[in-house]
């Protein structure tokens, strides 16, 4: 599927939902008797979801450029289209507590972060390198009442039940959507690719506890997700949150805090060396493997801390952070910390806009980093050093065009920047890069939702 074709069919989407928006009962035409009943004005959206089917859709596209730093400047664009739909097995079964949720995407384009900038890190959050259809969700969720118990089991992502962050999807970058460091180095399946997976939760009040095994396949990101065996599997990864979460609906001042952990039983490969215990960007071979059993701990927390109309919750200020590490020194990366704010409603006449800053930082670890200056002294000769802590930073503004039409113009700089995104024919050490770009999102209760 073209861009232009997306692009038609999302104005064609839009248009029809800003007329089902703007309609209204129906009058009678003079001399006409008016009907005994009134007219049901609700779009086709709004009658499935009465009926147990709740649609969502997002269509996201983003441009940037490299215009200082990196491996090189350059400008690209890329995005992709999610669609699913919500089941309520209660309406459509008879089914009480159980919901059915399944999700597809297709994403296009190219990666500046490693076309351009070289770092592994995504500076376009919706970009994918496989351009194909991609089952994301397919789940069964059963809610038990009175039990204060919620499982959650099928086709689905890791991330997106454990160590998920409240606001990081808010930004165009992808450090904190999902979360950089248990995303690589944990094992956690991350969106849109899918692995059998369950989830059990009990959350009696506020507070909640939850765990969950998850099958580790590297080969999810070739079969569309639809690939249901188990041949290509090699360990499970099991992680155990618990937390504390409230909303506006309970909480004038909501707040979430994360604390976790996990354990992956893959076998993993070392940054560094080779099988033979050589550096492997100077004397190549395969690299060495060792066997599974890594660890880490996560803990986030987030909190609406300000609101210029306590009686209402439209606007606000929320702030937020995370810190995450392994618990071994055989990886990419030794720790991520994440923090930042989000202004919802700047000016009582823009209450739906936003303006965000985020900053992350990843202290690579030693290995990653000798791997580095050892292509750059084999490439280039020099004796150039890669730092250890690569800082990646947003500040964006959402822009609310139409209900469900954002344009987020945003800029991000990123200090430090390593070339593990891409490592072919690197010379020198990068210097650090300057990105500007503008992303075009039509949400339908989708993710990066406000």
């Amino acid at each position: 599927m073209t861009f232009h074709r997306i692009a038609t069919v999302l104005l064609a989407i839009v248009a029809t939902g800003v007329v089902d928006a703007q309609a209204t009962t129906g009058r009678p035409e003079p001399g006409q008797t008016a009907p005994a009943t009134a007219k049901d004005t609700r779009g086709p959206v709004d009658k499935l979801r009465d009926q147990g089917v709740s649609l969502r859709f997002v269509w996201d596209n983003d441009w940037l450029a490299s215009v200082r730093g990196g491996e090189r400047l350059g400008a690209t664009n890329g995005g992709g289209v999610v669609g699913g739909a919500d089941l309520d097995m209660a309406r459509l079964a008879g089914i009480a507590g159980a919901k059915v949720h399944v999700t597809f995407t297709r994403y296009y384009g190219h990666s500046l972060a490693a076309e351009d900038i070289g770092v592994i890190q995504k500076v376009q959050g919706y970009w994918y390198p496989k351009r194909q259809w991609q089952l994301a969700t397919l789940t069964w969720e059963q809610q038990f009442a009175g039990s204060h118990l919620n499982v959650l089991a099928g086709r689905m992502n890791a991330t997106w039940q454990f160590a998920r962050s409240t606001y990081g999807c808010r930004f165009v970058s992808a450090p904190d959507c999902p979360f950089q460091l248990t995303n690589t180095s944990g094992g956690f399946s991350g969106f849109p690719y899918v692995n059998w997976g369950a989830r059990v939760k009990y959350q009696p009040d506020a507070r909640y506890v939850s765990i969950g095994a998850f099958e580790i396949n590297p080969e999810r990101r070739n079969n569309n997700g639809l690939n249901l065996g188990l041949n290509d599997s090699t360990g499970v990864m099991i992680p155990v949150e618990t937390g504390y979460e409230t909303s506006f609906a309970n909480d004038p001042y909501p707040r979430h805090l994360k604390i976790g952990g996990w354990y992956n039983s893959a076998d993993f490969t070392d940054p560094e060396l080779n099988t033979r215990g050589q550096h492997r960007a100077l004397s190549g071979g395969t690299a060495r493997t060792y066997d599974g059993g890594r660890y880490g701990l996560y803990v986030l927390a987030d909190k609406v801390i300000w609101k210029p109309d306590p009686t209402t919750d439209t606007r606000h200020l929320a702030i937020f952070g995370s810190l995450t590490g392994p618990l071994d020194n055989a990886e990419n990366y030794t720790l991520q910390s994440t923090f930042g704010a989000l202004w919802t409603g700047l000016a009582a006449g823009r209450p739906n806009d936003s303006l965000g800053f985020q900053a992350t930082l990843f202290r690579f670890s030693r290995k990653a980093v000798a791997y580095e200056d050892d292509l750059i002294h084999r490439n280039s000769g020099t004796d150039a050093r890669f730092d250890r802590n690569e800082w990646m930073t947003e500040l964006n503004y959402s822009y609310k065009l139409l209900p469900v039409v954002s344009l987020v113009p945003n800029l991000q700089y990123i200090v430090h920047p390593d070339i593990l995104g891409n490592t072919v024919g690197v010379r020198r050490v990068p210097a650090n890069a300057i990105v500007v770009g503008l992303r075009v999102m039509v949400n339908l209760g989708g993710i990066g939702s406000p």
